[in-house]
């Protein structure tokens, strides 16, 4: 298991390390870039808005430390690298299947819990090397900023860390659907697919009246960047919707796995 996880980070170490430094550079862009924001200005700017268009920064204001910089950890370029990383991580066992490469590790004494696990845990071990490289941009805003001075270094901790937890909630269901699919591709498609899901019913719930309800549904709605950095707290919903996605998908990737023909 062991050297299974070693040459899966491997493998993957480059592409995690330039998306972690991507995220890096990108949330300190955001946090410098308040020091130029007149708030009142702002202010009044999105409150001129359509709801629309509010809903895509999950009603945030904007004018305040926290409110900016957590825009910044719910911004479509910071939800696409985290996916990047979850979803290629997750898809990790179907291009195993789909190359050979699982047929010839299991011809060994190996058991496949421990290879489908191995695989799990590299893709906790990615997600937090981006998260934290990602973390470090936050933190240096947090610190060289004076208009952003009175955010928390604790809340910006625990804001990626439920970033963190939302995104290994997203690769441990891709992990699930690779287990049902042979090839790389497909698996992919399946968790970018679903991560789209999670994040239209999100916005759709948060603008019409009439998908309101089915809103907890998506993973999105569990999480709130600028709440969390405001209150310096993860509800405590939050804890227990993101972690047990992740601990139920991981456990069905496992089941599954077991049992599942690997022959490609």
């Amino acid at each position: 298991m062991r050297v299974i996880l070693g040459l899966t980070l491997r493998r993957s170490l480059r592409r995690t390390l330039l998306l972690g430094v991507a995220l890096g550079t990108f949330l300190f862009l955001v946090g410098l870039s308040y020091a130029s924001v007149d708030q009142n200005q702002i202010r009044s700017l999105v409150e001129s808005l359509p709801p629309a268009i509010r809903a895509f920064v999950q009603g945030a204001d904007l004018a305040s430390p926290a409110g900016y910089l957590g825009s910044g950890f719910i911004h479509p370029i910071t939800l696409a690298l985290l996916a990047t990383t979850a979803i290629a991580a997750g898809a990790a066992s179907a291009r195993d299947v789909e190359h050979g490469v699982a047929e010839l590790l299991l011809s060994r004494p190996l058991r496949r819990i421990a290879w489908i696990g191995a695989e799990l845990i590299a893709l906790e071990i990615s997600l937090a090397i981006v998260t934290v490289l990602g973390s470090i941009g936050a933190f240096i805003a947090v610190g060289t900023i004076n208009d952003l001075g009175t955010v928390p270094f604790g809340s910006v901790a625990l804001t990626a860390l439920a970033m963190f937890l939302l995104f290994n909630g997203i690769g441990a269901i891709t992990a699930l659907a690779a287990a049902f699919s042979r090839t790389g591709a497909r698996a992919i498609g399946m968790g970018a697919g679903i991560a789209l899901i999670f994040y239209a019913l999100d916005y759709l719930a948060q603008i019409w009246s009439l998908a309101e309800p089915f809103g907890p549904i998506s993973l999105m709605h569990w999480y709130r960047p600028s709440n969390v950095l405001g209150t310096g707290s993860i509800p405590t919903s939050s804890w227990l919707v993101l972690i047990g996605v992740a601990v139920v998908a991981s456990g069905l990737a496992l089941l599954v796995t077991s049992r599942r023909e690997v022959a490609p």
